[in-house]
């Protein structure tokens, strides 16, 4: 029967269900147009259709088979309103959950989008603007910036990796390349440019515009100047040809490294000489003794690491120079003078030099001039002695007084007595134990401040480092 099939298909209808539809059909829920009347079956909701939103019901009609013969026979037709509260609840919580989950996912994908760019877009450009802003106000200190963190070697296994992974790509980051190269530029400038160019360099960086500017007024400086000069020179570019350029590097290693270790500064590499300054201004006013001890001490430790080093042992052990000079030896002679200077830039909008013009400088050089007819190393000016430690002075040995070109009085000079025979070749680069040059940076600055404690006290070097004893060996106090 149908009752049977319909039980089947929709299952057993419940009795109250059945009493309902049974009853008068007696609620009237028409509207404006349209007459709506029938029996709800959701408890104190008499017209679900006026009670519910649209979208918590779900409208069914039957389907008419013959339409002609419903227009002609009936005046209405069935609708069947369901409740779906419960399926809209679920859809409207499965809607909130998949906001709050695509909320989520944005979240997290935007947070990963801002790490990668602050990590290889702002990050570096803020490292770089910092580095900048370093050269700027001290640009003697861009030397250093490669040295530290960024550079510094991988402390890690798992940093390892990642730098073997980034040399296996061989790719650099565009960013990464830009801060390698203010690193250089401004490590060259101030290589190039030296104490002299500190003005120059930080005068141009302030600059609002892209022009350099050449035509900066001088400093004056009260300094030491010291110039050393490489003695025979023209027979060993004669003899070593091409490798003269490593030989001359080899002697400037030793000497720009001894002279910084004891605060100083290289200033310019004329081929086979070389000007070096202790600027005052740079230190306290109490420092002067110390840097004038430090100055004597630091061409007294050049000669002692020239006299020792093996590679420029090899290379003086050259037949040739040998032959022309037997027992030749690499040798230099120095001067040192206190005294002022204008500190600046030399040349045109062509080439510039940053320098020291001065009659004090020239004073430094005539007094290495001098070195060879007096037949001593060094030669000091009377000025730089009295600045030295009292109980250093007694080191010294007056040679001459004299009265140099271009000095208006006659000025006592001195020397300080060594005799390099007493030393043997050593091998400076196999004892030293290997280190990165951040290693090498934190050493140096530490051993700079330990020059600079008021305990330290430079003369006694003489006594206490056995090759400069070795040297001094020979003399009698």
């Amino acid at each position: 029967s149908v009752a049977s099939e319909v039980a089947r298909m929709v299952g057993q209808v419940p009795a109250e269900v059945l009493r309902r539809l049974a009853a008068p059909w007696d609620f009237d829920c028409s509207e404006p147009g349209v007459a709506l009347g029938g029996v709800s079956l959701l408890p104190g909701v008499p017209c679900p259709r006026q009670s519910l939103r649209t979208s918590e019901t779900s409208w069914y009609m039957p389907i008419l088979h013959n339409r002609q013969l419903f227009d002609l026979h009936m005046e209405s037709h069935f609708v069947f309103i369901f409740d779906v509260r419960g399926k809209s609840r679920w859809e409207a919580a499965f809607g909130v959950v998949q906001t709050v989950f695509v909320v989520i996912v944005l979240a997290i994908a935007a947070l990963l989008f801002s790490r990668d760019v602050d990590k290889l877009v702002l990050h570096p450009i803020e490292r770089m603007i910092g580095k900048v802003e370093v050269i700027r106000k001290d640009p003697l200190l861009a030397t250093r910036l490669g040295e530290n963190g960024d550079n510094a070697p991988p402390s890690s296994v798992k940093d390892r990796r990642n730098l073997s992974k980034l040399k296996a790509t061989s790719v650099l980051l565009e960013t990464q390349i830009l801060e390698n190269t203010i690193i250089k530029l401004g490590s060259l400038l101030a290589l190039g440019f030296g104490d002299a160019g500190v003005n120059i360099i930080a005068e141009n960086m302030f600059d609002s515009n892209a022009r350099v500017t050449v035509k900066i007024p001088g400093t004056k400086v009260e300094a030491i100047f010291g110039f050393c000069d490489i003695r025979n020179f023209n027979v060993i570019t004669d003899v070593l040809k091409e490798r003269t350029m490593v030989f001359v590097n080899q002697v400037a290693d030793i000497v720009h490294r001894v002279v910084d270790q004891h605060l100083g500064a290289a200033n310019k590499n004329l081929g086979q000489s070389f000007l070096l300054v202790w600027q005052f201004n740079r230190f306290d006013s109490r420092r002067r003794r110390k840097l004038a001890d430090l100055s004597v001490v630091a061409f007294v430790q050049v000669v002692s690491a020239l006299t020792r080093d093996l590679k420029l042992s090899e290379m003086s052990a050259h037949p040739l120079l040998t032959s022309r000079m037997p027992g030749f030896r690499v040798s230099v002679g120095f001067g040192l003078h206190l005294g002022w200077a204008i500190a600046g830039a030399i040349g045109s909008e062509f080439k510039i030099d940053a320098s020291y013009v001065s009659p004090h400088v020239n004073l430094a050089t005539q007094l290495e001039d001098a070195t060879d007819e007096y037949g001593v190393t060094m030669l000091m000016s009377e000025p730089l002695v009295r600045e030295c430690n009292p109980d250093f002075r007694r080191c010294f040995r007056p040679i001459d007084n004299v009265q140099l070109p271009g000095s208006s009085k006659a000025t006592q000079i001195f020397t300080v007595d060594m005799d390099t025979r007493y030393l043997r070749y050593v091998d400076r680069t196999s004892r030293r134990k290997p280190e990165s040059r951040s290693q090498a940076l934190k050493a140096r600055e530490k051993r700079r401040a330990d020059f600079l404690q008021e305990s330290y006290r430079v003369h006694e070097v003489l006594v206490t480092d056995r090759y400069l004893r070795a040297m001094r060996q020979h003399l009698s106090l």
